[in-house]
């Protein structure tokens, strides 16, 4: 999130399993060196057993915005403005096909709490269609469960079950309406499916402290993803958006880009040092101390 960052940077300790068959607790302060290169490592130095990860108090209410915007630029411009405030706890943007082109949204929420500001306060100084804003309250259960209903309907119809050859990466505040823009001329709403989006949404820099999750050299970076959602599993199909996704993966990272690794897309051993970069040779010196056989987590070809 914006303020906190990824959920390997809230993690206090844990207990892990080692490559050698060790247990072996870590932290900040304890087997320091462990507890970096298991923090978004990717599994490969050892398996997490416990974890320990910091807590808020949960509000009792969430009050969530949508709101809509007529282009990219409007979009990006009113996300740099929330990523320099503390007016949401939670702000995501997402490209949205509409019939015959892109609707752009943010999905913008804080907690309610008696003595908070109306909305016209909160919204002050953005730039989206206020015709269109959407406002709602619900309990903190129900905005975090709030995709349960999609995915029942995926279920239902059987489309939970296709592949999703999705492509998650990070780009930099400074290229990204350009990437961005471009990803999106060469893209059809056929390439994401009926329930698919482009999500797009800025962090500062920051709040992202893991060593081995790379980022952008930019001091705001956003999380652009491509959440494909085909309604076929033809596998011809599925072959050319995995294609698709390396072709603009490499357009991304000659924009100084980087990678969520969770993506759908082949990496190379060189790819993967090229990810790492400065970072690979303390992971690398980590999987021989901690997995010399390198047994775990093989789908990865790192090593």
């Amino acid at each position: 999130t914006q303020r906190h960052g990824l959920q390997s940077d809230n993690v206090l300790a844990m207990d892990v399993v080692t490559g050698t068959g060790h247990e072996v607790a870590c932290s900040a302060q304890n087997n320091v060196e462990l507890f970096d290169m298991v923090r978004a490592g990717l599994g490969q130095v050892a398996v997490i057993a416990r974890a320990t990860l910091k807590l808020l108090p949960a509000p009792r209410l969430v009050r969530r915005h949508l709101l809509f915007y007529p282009d990219l630029a409007s979009l990006l411009h009113d996300q740099r403005l929330l990523a320099a405030d503390a007016r949401f706890d939670a702000v995501t943007g997402a490209v949205l096909a509409a019939p015959g082109r892109w609707s752009f949204r943010l999905d913008a929420a804080r907690p309610l709490a008696a003595s908070g500001a109306p909305d016209d306060t909160v919204l002050a100084g953005l730039s989206d269609d206020r015709s269109r804003r959407q406002a709602t309250t619900l309990s903190y259960f129900d905005y975090l469960d709030r995709l349960s209903a999609l995915e029942a309907k995926l279920r239902g119809n059987g489309q939970w079950l296709l592949p999703h050859p999705w492509l998650m990466t990070f780009v930099g505040d400074a290229r990204i309406e350009a990437v961005a823009g471009e990803v999106l001329a060469r893209l059809t709403p056929a390439d994401l499916g009926p329930f698919g989006q482009v999500s797009l949404s800025a962090f500062p820099r920051r709040s992202v402290t893991s060593p081995l999750a790379r980022l952008p050299a930019d001091d705001l970076c956003y999380a652009f993803n491509l959440v494909r959602m085909p309604a076929t599993a033809d596998s011809g199909t599925i072959s050319r958006l995995i294609e698709d996704n390396r072709d603009l993966y490499q357009r991304i990272r000659e924009a100084g880009g980087t990678l969520y690794p969770v993506s759908a897309l082949p990496m190379t051993r060189d790819d993967w040092r090229r990810h790492f970069g400065p970072a690979f040779a303390r992971l690398s010196a980590a999987k021989r101390r901690f997995d010399p056989a390198n047994l775990l987590t093989p789908g990865y070809p790192i090593f």
